[in-house]
């Protein structure tokens, strides 16, 4: 089993990866531990019943599958579930899932009586090397995406790469964009990697690879005031993309891969990019202008009055921000 220690100025804590780890849940959750396992209703049953045996003195909670659910309804449904069970603080939240199930059981867990144990095991591949790693957890509001949030590192993840075999095409390549996006601003042996092999015959250590680059840039900055936001390529004009499109058109993974192409100012480097892209089934263009966008991207968190703050890429493994007026901003 690989452990990677992220060291988080509010804790450290342990990331365990091996094919095979659901099931061995047992052996590193105590079987007496109370718990909540929230996850949303397209997960597969399969995977669900391996933690609840694991770990039987368990309250369930399932939400509808979607972006739609990162919301304040379904985050108050689910803290009516918690007081109506009697739950208290010395239970633990396990999200189980993808990126909305991490968001929205993180965020849970951060404020129910002001905080209660976490730990995120993630199924799909966006969720196994991006949002499950660092302690960002947030809901949305209909006009902003993680508007209501907070940094709520977990107490443990777990990652079993076994699971992934379970997403169809399309949620494997929107984990892919992530992974990509890596490469792109940090790990040019990455990138070539995944441009020369096919990642499902290195899958485990790409996965290592991409968890240890997030896990350097949150400690390098934890709450994302600096060197952080190199994580955020492709996602100001990504999650203004989703937004525009209610959600319904992309998936993450694939309106951040139309917004890291639109953010690079080098043609060069950006051809290189929609090559791999598409070699992973990814979208690289859409017809909406940016200008189109703007409502949606100046309330980005990373920007400043008057100027909106693009991560850029000069070349491979290498990124950078830059600030255009929003005036300029086509």
């Amino acid at each position: 089993m690989k452990t990677i220690t992220v060291q988080s100025q509010l804790k450290h804590y342990p990331i365990y990866i091996e094919n095979g780890l659901l099931d061995r849940l047992n052996e590193v959750i105590p079987n007496e531990k109370h718990v909540v396992i929230i996850h949303d209703d397209h997960i597969p049953i399969t995977i669900v019943e391996k933690v609840k045996r694991a770990l039987p003195n368990h309250l369930e909670i399932s939400f509808p599958q979607g972006e739609a659910s990162k919301s304040l309804e379904t985050y108050h449904q689910i803290m009516k579930t918690l007081l109506a069970n009697g739950m208290t603080r010395d239970v633990t939240v396990i999200a189980l899932g993808g990126g909305v199930t991490g968001d929205l059981a993180g965020y849970v867990a951060a404020t129910y009586l002001r905080g209660v144990g976490l730990i995120q095991i993630p199924t799909t591949l966006l969720a196994q090397i991006d949002s499950s790693v660092g302690g960002k957890v947030a809901i949305n509001l209909e006009s902003a995406k993680n508007i209501i949030g907070s940094f709520y590192p977990p107490d443990l993840v777990l990652i079993d790469p076994q699971v992934l075999a379970t997403l169809d095409p399309r949620q494997f390549a929107n984990g892919m964009s992530e992974m990509i996006k890596y490469g792109m601003i940090a790990d040019r042996a990455l990138f070539d990697q995944l441009q020369k092999q096919d990642v499902r015959s290195f899958l485990l250590d790409a996965i290592v690879q991409s968890v240890s680059i997030k896990k350097r840039f949150v400690e390098a900055d934890e709450h994302d005031r600096g060197i952080r936001m190199m994580l955020n390529f492709g996602h100001t004009i990504g999650h203004a993309l989703e937004a525009y499109y209610h959600y319904e058109k992309y998936n993450h993974g694939e309106a951040v891969a139309i917004g890291m192409v639109r953010a690079i100012a080098n043609i060069g480097v950006a051809e290189k990019l929609k090559s791999l892209l598409l070699k992973y089934e990814l979208p690289t263009s859409d017809p909406v202008a940016n200008r189109d966008l703007l409502d949606w991207i100046i309330k980005d968190k990373k920007n400043q009055t008057g100027f909106i703050r693009l991560i850029d890429v000069a070349q491979i493994g290498q990124a950078f921000i830059r600030k255009v007026s929003i005036d300029s901003f086509q």
